[in-house]
């Protein structure tokens, strides 16, 4: 049941309770430098304390217990943890936490209260990391299945919006896709020395750590400080240092098939789907050894061949996986009950193994080919562990530079990209939706699809 806190304008719900749970997630990525070289170059104070790694430098030595207080505000724990070698990989009670020296991703779901913990991660980042200014933002999600069961801003897309704008300059948002079909909701900044506005980082270290009954209307007043109440901020000289190459796929996935929900619940659930795996690890067994063994019985640690893989069997039911290669990260969470089932899957790898051939120059038309049909492969692989009914792509690709060649790659990368179901998908699904933009930095591909039979 849910349960409003008296004076307060924040909607407290009790997860636990009775009742569907959200699991279409909210996705924060804040970077504080263009690349890890930048960090680097910079010199930055180490005052993090994280022991045992000379290389941990940015945000990289914050220590886990600095983390568990923000996301004690963000409302969900730290399960266990993967040290990569140049990312480091949270799985969370409800999705991922994956941090690099120069920037931040946070995926949560269910009610959790995600915006609300980005004053103390701005501390921390200019505290503990030196960082004075933020060089992006993107904050995304799907629409929600049940909004009404969410606390503070993310009740509403319009509140999310005005809470993120008293803290960042030069936004914008979208609303991409059909408002009365599935949409997918986009707040974005463009790449600058810093996006914050000139009062955020002071409001935000003035700010006492957000709780379940912190008033939205009093955190957002505070926010809202003159921002001449404030010194001026010192000037920053922009860095050059480029990130590397990137293109992010986002498969969002609902109502999954009876069998593929099945998959997802534990061997001690006394529900009639706990019959998987058909031979446990133990009634009662370890949630990673599980997780682990569900993953490689479905085939997703094939897909993520070569990674580090860390995955988590939930009782009485949900999955949720991280995985890191290099400095390239993916990710799985599974909310498998079957009126509100849902599954996503986030990857970053480079599948196309065009890492190498970029720096020699590979021809610009066989790249794209190659990139399309590996994109084609993965979607494929994934379809067929979760055979969803309907579904959302969208594909984040950076753009080389805005000359007349990186304008020419660009439109043709755009446009072998468009095609992200194979032949034999494209027998089983409709296209619905397809809608490009084009940012700073950035290209998106969004698509959404449902099967013609049903």
């Amino acid at each position: 049941m849910a349960a409003s806190a008296s004076s307060a304008a924040v909607t407290v719900v009790d997860d636990s309770s009775p009742g569907p749970f959200e699991g279409p997630e909210k996705l924060l990525e804040i970077w504080f430098a263009p690349s890890e070289e930048d960090v680097v170059a910079r010199n930055l104070p180490l005052k993090g304390g994280r022991k045992g790694k000379e290389r941990w430098t940015g945000l990289r030595q914050v220590e886990k217990s600095v983390w568990d207080n923000m996301l004690d505000e963000v409302c969900c724990k730290v399960l266990s943890v993967i040290e990569g070698e140049e990312v480091d990989a949270y799985l969370l009670s409800e999705s991922s936490m994956f941090v690099w020296p120069h920037k931040l991703i946070l995926k949560t779901c269910g009610t959790t209260t995600l915006l609300l913990g980005i004053p103390t991660l701005l501390r921390i980042a200019s505290e503990t990391c030196g960082f004075k200014g933020v060089w992006r933002c993107f904050y995304s999600r799907k629409t929600f299945m049940f909004p009404e069961r969410q606390r503070g801003p993310h009740k509403d897309w319009t509140a999310e919006m005005s809470f993120l704008d008293k803290l960042f300059e030069n936004s914008s948002a979208y609303t991409v896709g059909r408002m009365n079909g599935d949409h997918w909701l986009l707040y974005i900044t463009p790449p600058s020395d810093d996006v914050l506005l000139p009062h955020a980082l002071e409001s935000s270290r003035a700010l006492p750590p957000a709780t379940h009954d912190t008033q939205l209307s009093a955190l957002s007043a505070s926010l809202d400080t003159t921002p001449s109440a404030f010194p001026p901020r010192r000037a920053v000289q922009p860095r050059l240092i480029p990130s590397r190459p990137d293109q992010t796929l986002e498969i969002l996935m609902t109502q999954l098939s009876p069998a593929a929900c099945k998959k997802f619940y534990h061997p001690s659930s006394d529900t009639p789907y706990a019959s998987y795996p058909a031979e446990p690890v133990a009634a009662d067994g370890d949630a990673h050894a599980l997780g682990a063994k569900l993953s490689d019985d479905l085939g997703l640690s094939a897909i993520l061949e070569g990674a580090t893989i860390d995955s988590f069997l939930f009782a009485p039911c949900g999955f949720s996986q991280n995985a890191v290669r290099g400095d390239r990260y993916a990710t799985v969470h599974v909310t498998p009950e079957e009126a509100y089932s849902y599954a996503s899957f986030e990857c970053n790898f480079d599948f196309a193994g065009l890492g190498a051939d970029a720096d020699r120059g590979l021809e610009t038309r066989e790249a794209v080919r190659r990139t399309s049909e590996s994109l084609q492969d993965l979607v494929e692989k994934v379809l067929a562990i979760f055979e969803p009914a309907k579904m959302c792509i969208t594909l984040f690709v950076s753009d080389e530079d805005e000359d007349d060649a990186g304008i020419e790659k660009n439109a043709r990368a755009h446009e072998g990209m468009r095609q992200l179901l194979n032949p034999h998908l494209e027998a089983r699904y409709e296209r619905v939706d397809r809608i490009l933009y084009s940012f700073d930095g950035y290209s998106l591909i969004f698509a959404a699809f449902q099967k013609k039979d049903r």
